[in-house]
């Protein structure tokens, strides 16, 4: 649970993170000595058993890192598991209209009244004895980011983003390139669902975010209004030095 997060990026600040493709507790140690504002685990696209999410939660908290899951399923039971764990949000794949929507926000916030409770776990404290002050907490805490990626979401980002208790409209521009039946993220029908996306988030006071192949498309991005941005993944990173100490080798 992070309070001081969750309002950062509800407030619109301007924050920068990568994704975790890694199952190891150390690169989330990585991930906070190299300055990021959060970190987000794919769980939806790379190997994590329930043990080694456990041992990166904990090293997100030792080193004061935001971190959240993009986890294969938000069913209510995995997205509370999650939490109970000490994670501090879920960023939901593929919601693609204000049911899902609600769906991912009964199971991150108690107030709703559908997801399940034990004080008794790591977000509780290992027994918390204020059992209602530590569930209000848990529910300013927790972060409900929704991926944007596809072409039926963006008929219906109004309803999406009109939900308040979301915290990010988060474009992936790699599946709704797939969606809109285009090949390329730069494609005239992807720029135009970035714009759609981000006036719709304008509109109702939600913040955007996107995920990014380089820094430099930030000063544009930004001009839309969107605040959040996730540039590259620790493999990503660990290949691009890879390939440039490889050049720089061959050209000795």
């Amino acid at each position: 649970m992070d309070q001081a997060f969750r309002q950062a990026v509800r407030d619109g600040r301007r924050l920068l993170g990568g994704f975790i493709k890694t199952a190891s507790h150390q690169a989330v140690e990585m991930m906070a000595r190299a300055g990021q504002d959060f970190a987000i685990i794919d769980a939806e696209h790379a190997p994590f058993d329930l043990a080694t999410l456990d041992a990166m939660a904990l090293a997100a908290q030792a080193t004061h890192l935001p971190l959240l899951v993009r986890p294969p399923s938000t069913d209510r039971a995995s997205v509370g598991q999650l939490l109970d764990m000490g994670f501090g949000g879920v960023l939901a794949p593929h919601v693609d209209g204000p049911e899902a929507a609600g769906r991912l926000l009964d199971g991150v916030r108690y107030d709703r009244g559908h997801r399940g409770f034990s004080p008794s776990t790591r977000a509780g404290g290992y027994g918390a004895p204020d059992a209602a002050a530590y569930r209000r907490a848990a529910d300013a805490g927790a972060s409900a980011w929704c991926m944007i990626e596809d072409a039926a979401a963006i008929e219906r980002i109004d309803a999406i983003a009109a939900i308040d208790d979301l915290d990010c409209l988060f474009l992936g521009r790699a599946d709704l390139s797939l969606s809109l039946g285009v090949d390329r993220q730069d494609d005239p029908k992807v720029v135009e669902a970035v714009r759609i996306v981000a006036d719709a988030g304008r509109r109702h006071g939600r913040t955007v975010g996107i995920f990014i192949g380089s820094i430099a498309e930030v000063p544009a991005l930004s001009a839309l209004g969107i605040s959040v941005f996730m540039c590259g993944s620790d493999q990503s990173w660990i290949m691009a030095e890879g390939k440039r100490l490889r050049a720089e080798f061959e050209g000795t």
